[in-house]
């Protein structure tokens, strides 16, 4: 009797390893999807070519995935925006993946074939997906500026103390490098920086903060206010004091100026000493903050590297409104991954387009590097990891003829 149920509870345990196993990379939350990808090969560049077919094998993945999760009936409603509202109910992204064959399938494209799991579950408490997707992302440096005041009274009651340590920035660094973020160290920008420019980051102003971090080699700035200042209460006859603190923190990407994340949190910690209390009280707001901060950037980044996002494109010495038509009107059609064009400046010369696009700004450029455009040529001066700018010229074929002598 015994051997039986020996034997019975190792065949429930091995029953139930095997689920799980079977469970981890098959089940809901984690799919196993081979997808192929084809990246372009420019001026013989085949390790540029790799990386975007890999980049395109991976968003393959994706689309293969999200389409085993939407109904028919869902697809049908609205060809138009389903591709929008699939990615913000699924959140899909990479968790890993191997390449499994690669080569040039001709003398202009190279081809991956990989194997991917594909996730779907809240990104932030997977540290692998994290770090696969900060790779993908080519691994951004952050930087934190955080204004903060830490009050509290003497002993006496008479006299206020205000302590600066940089509590909140520290904490905010320690719980985004435990997900693998990297940093640019703020200290060091703080000492170039003159004080009426770092009051007015430190006021909300997200133009001087994108230009100090991106001049410091940051793509993300995370600004804000952090305040703990001591309260006392009044309960079952006792007075018990306490100090609070509040922290409130904005994500800016540093090449486009755009908002990426914000969020505010609470802390409370009861202390006999003030500046001790706030201290542990600002850090406590970090903590609970951080989490959400981190979930709303990668959430972000994983739009951009799975579905494509928006791309910023500055052109130069554009001749008049005409050319610009012409131009933006050859975008979709010599430059592979572009869904919509939007002309948000022009004047004197210089425009600026705003695209939607498959792929990031390094895919960008590499091929309007080698777009044959007719009436001009693009040459490339410029890239960021949001946008590129770039320079037109009249190419000989559409430059008036020259005059016989």
């Amino acid at each position: 009797m015994n051997i039986r149920k020996t034997f019975a509870a190792a065949l429930a345990a091995a029953f139930l390893s095997l689920a799980a196993w079977s469970g981890q990379a098959h089940g809901q939350d984690i799919r196993e999807v081979t997808a192929l990808g084809m990246g372009s090969i420019v001026n013989d560049d085949v390790a540029r070519a790799k990386d975007e077919a890999v980049q395109d094998a991976l968003r393959n993945a994706i689309e293969q995935t999200v389409g085993t999760m939407v109904s028919s009936e869902t697809l049908a409603e609205n060809f138009a925006v389903v591709d929008d509202r699939i990615y913000q109910q699924t959140r899909g992204y990479i968790q890993k993946y191997e390449i499994l064959e690669q080569g040039k399938r001709d003398a202009m494209l190279y081809e991956v074939k990989v194997r991917a799991l594909v996730k779907t579950a809240q990104l932030q408490d997977d540290l692998e997906a994290i770090t696969t997707l900060i790779r993908r992302k080519k691994t951004p440096r952050l930087m934190v500026l955080i204004d903060e005041k830490n009050i509290g009274e003497t002993a006496t009651a008479a006299h206020f103390l205000e302590a600066d340590l940089n509590t909140a920035e520290s904490q905010l660094m320690n719980q985004f490098m435990k997900k693998g973020f990297r940093f640019v160290d703020a200290a060091t920008v703080r000492q170039n920086l003159d004080r009426e420019k770092e009051a007015a980051i430190l006021e909300g102003d997200a133009r001087q903060a994108a230009a100090v971090g991106r001049r410091s080699g940051a793509e993300v700035v995370l600004v804000g206010k952090a305040l703990a200042k001591a309260v006392e209460v009044e309960a079952f006859g006792a007075k018990i004091r306490s100090q609070q603190a509040t922290v409130t923190v904005k994500a800016i990407r540093t090449d486009t100026g755009d908002l990426l994340a914000i969020g505010t949190e609470q802390g409370k910690f009861t202390h006999i000493d003030d500046v001790t209390g706030g201290t542990k009280a600002i850090q406590k707001a970090c903590d609970a903050l951080a989490e959400p901060l981190i979930a709303k950037i990668l959430d972000r980044w994983s739009t951009d590297v799975n579905t494509g996002g928006t791309l910023t494109l500055k052109i130069r010495n554009v001749e008049d409104y005409a050319e610009l038509n012409r131009f933006k009107n050859s975008l979709k059609y010599y430059v592979r991954g572009i869904t919509n064009v939007t002309q948000r400046d022009f004047s004197e010369g210089f425009a600026v387009l705003e695209l939607e696009m498959k792929g990031n700004a390094d895919d960008l450029a590499n091929r309007l590097s080698t777009a044959k455009m007719e009436g001009f040529i693009v040459k490339v001066t410029g890239v960021s990891e949001g946008g590129v700018t770039v320079t037109l010229v009249p190419s000989a074929s559409a430059a008036p003829a020259a005059e016989e002598e």
